[in-house]
């Protein structure tokens, strides 16, 4: 389906209703602005988020998780700030801003936040997860765009909770959302959804994995083909293992050309299913 000018029109306002009424908190986009997202210091980091007690609990626990720490549990932001990343942890803190975005939990026929989030923290990881075992892109930066791919749901959901009513009820295991959104809105998740993290000066890469990851084969001669790639998949194989993100499978699955570009193989893939689970285990914290 092609996108008429109209279409265009009525996502131009969505994207511009997003930017005044659909941003990130206060403290996540000052930790983008500032560089920390990118790893410069934890020192501003800790300090802004002492003035905030449920988030740091929130961030805490999730650095405790088995993903960030298989030792001794950090009994402090500040000690965890010593150990961690400087980058795993600034990124982590962003994305324990945006889990407040999800909350409180909502539900709107088969559409529940509490599953749209853990579906997305579940793709993340297991993104996270084949870009190691595979060799490619940055593991740290494809388990946030994995964790964002939907944020585009997210979105529509609090912006035009009406006409998001109106897509879930349409859709079934045939019927993917993306394409029961192009039917009735004429555009779909992952175009707003690029949008909005650009408003929030997410990474190019981010941004793309959002933008692509219902269709990755169009971004594999571009430069953030393995990313995409990983999210891709790990996007099919959390929605076949009961993750999806409206609680029902009704994904295909990824072309053979996104496979051979991140060098996946029939063993390679046996490898991944094996590693699926153990991945999914490690996020029933991340919520």
């Amino acid at each position: 389906m092609t996108t008429s000018p109209a279409n265009t029109s009525r996502l131009g306002l969505r994207i511009e209703q997003a930017r005044w009424e659909f941003g990130l908190p206060d403290g996540a986009r000052r930790l983008i602005a500032s560089g920390d997202f990118e790893g410069r210091t934890n020192e501003s980091l800790v300090r802004w988020l002492a003035s905030d007690p449920q988030l740091a609990k929130r961030l805490l626990r999730w650095c405790n998780t088995p993903l960030y720490n298989l030792s001794k549990p950090y009994k402090s932001l500040d000690e965890a700030s010593k150990v961690m990343d400087s980058r795993d942890l600034a990124r982590l803190a962003v994305l324990a801003f945006v889990r407040g975005l999800f909350l409180p939990n909502l539900q709107i026929d088969i559409f529940q936040r509490d599953v749209l989030w853990n579906h997305s923290i579940a793709v993340g990881a297991v993104a996270s997860m084949i870009s190691r075992t595979c060799g490619c892109g940055d593991p740290s930066l494809v388990f946030v765009a994995g964790t964002l791919h939907d944020i585009g749901l997210c979105t529509s959901e609090r912006l035009d909770p009406e006409s998001f009513s109106r897509v879930i009820s349409e859709i079934d295991e045939l019927s993917t959302t993306y394409e029961v959104e192009k039917d009735l809105l004429g555009w779909d998740h992952t175009q707003l959804g690029a949008a909005v993290l650009e408003q929030w000066g997410m990474p190019e890469e981010v941004q793309a994995v959002a933008r692509y990851h219902h269709a990755p084969e169009q971004a594999m001669g571009g430069p953030f083909a393995e990313s995409v790639g990983c999210v891709a998949i790990a996007n099919y194989l959390c929605s076949r293992s009961g993750w999806g993100s409206v609680g029902l499978h009704n994904l295909p699955a990824p072309s053979n050309q996104v496979f051979s570009k991140l060098g996946i193989d029939a063993g390679l893939l046996t490898v991944l299913w094996q590693q699926l689970y153990p991945a999914l285990d490690s996020v029933s914290q991340l919520r």
